[in-house]
């Protein structure tokens, strides 16, 4: 059988954070399976695009674009798990669903140690806890390739991704009219949120969640 490169190429930086999927129970009770996304995403990506409202899709294209292209398809299901980490979170109940959201990670460059962090959470299943999972999952692998720094562009509209980035440790880098762009060190283990807020717990509780899967993704790399 021929070596699939990809697969390579992903296995080689996930020895601390292999991508395998992990199952988990969200605040709200809802059951999800996260795992590092792969093209065999892509049919979820184009129908959860097609799911998300006007607003969500200003607040996280900062724009409108009709549908996804295949170019970017290619790149958002293609990361190499180093300088680009995606993951995914499908809700177990509904599996042919298109899933519930995904979050990225992408180095400023090669050997950057700051990446710039996309969070996106289907319509119907915000305010769940899901980005809270999805945001620690990144979290913990960045660590793991020796990423220490997260920067965040979001939409003034997205006021409570920007309270809830602020209330565990970012700060404001800049504000214009479109864009607030914040800078939050990459916290891999509970006791680096050194927050004392609600929001800074629950934080604290989704990496534990994700710490809590990591031996059993490495057995099942």
């Amino acid at each position: 059988m021929p070596t699939n490169p990809f697969s390579k190429s992903i296995s080689r930086w996930f020895r601390h954070l292999p991508p395998a999927a992990f199952d988990a129970v969200l605040p709200s009770g809802l059951a999800v399976q996260v795992g590092f996304v792969t093209p065999a995403h892509a049919p979820r990506f184009t129908a959860g695009y097609e799911q998300l409202s006007e607003q969500s899709r200003r607040m996280r294209f900062f724009g409108q674009i009709s549908s996804l292209s295949s170019k970017q398809l290619e790149f958002l299901t293609r990361p190499d798990g180093r300088n680009h980490l995606a993951y995914a979170a499908l809700n177990l109940a509904n599996p042919a669903e298109p899933g519930v959201g995904v979050v990225r990670a992408i180095r400023l460059d090669a050997d950057s140690k700051i990446a710039e962090v996309a969070l996106t959470i289907l319509d119907a299943y915000q305010h769940q806890g899901a980005g809270l999972l999805l945001h620690a999952a990144v979290h913990v692998h960045a660590a793991a390739v020796g990423i220490e720094q997260f920067l965040y562009d979001v939409s003034p509209e997205n006021s409570r991704f920007i309270e809830h980035l602020i209330a565990i440790g970012a700060v404001k880098v800049s504000h214009d009219h479109d864009i607030v762009r914040l800078r939050l060190p990459v916290l891999a283990k509970p006791a680096a949120v050194q927050a004392a807020t609600p929001a800074a717990d629950r934080f604290r509780h989704a990496l534990e969640q994700v710490r809590r899967a990591e031996p059993a993704l490495r057995s099942a790399a």
